[in-house]
């Protein structure tokens, strides 16, 4: 069975999503995996991650690596999100992969030429499939 992409599991909740883009910069998906259920249960909004204490966030994404400097950019990215932007990569530690992610998902734009190998291979499956 094929896990689908963080993206398609939270397409619904497009903040998640970024969140998810955010955390899976220079990580593996099965280290997000294991610190995802319970960062959306302690920050299941951007105003609960707004507010959140830096050192207890930084502390629950230590398994991903540069778990101070990811923590920061959350909390950056979240007060962002709340007050509202007009491009998504206006918002704080949006890279690339989320600008191409935000299209495909959010946008349902699948004329983007992402590097990502992950999303080229998502982008290949979805326009082959009948």
């Amino acid at each position: 069975m094929i896990r689908p992409l963080l993206q398609e599991v939270y397409q619904d909740d497009a903040w998640k999503m970024l969140v998810c883009c955010i955390l899976l910069n220079l990580t593996k998906r099965t280290q997000v995996d294991i610190i995802r259920d319970e960062l959306f249960t302690l920050y299941p909004t951007p105003n609960k991650m707004k507010n959140a204490n830096v050192d207890k966030l930084a502390k629950l994404l230590q398994p991903l690596g540069l778990y101070n400097r990811r923590a920061k950019s959350l909390k950056r990215f979240s007060e962002d999100w709340i007050k509202g932007f007009k491009s998504v990569d206006e918002l704080y530690g949006i890279g690339q992969y989320a600008k191409d992610s935000w299209e495909i998902f959010q946008n349902d734009n699948l004329n983007v030429n992402p590097t990502d190998k992950v999303l080229l291979k998502y982008l290949k499956i979805i326009k082959e499939s009948p």
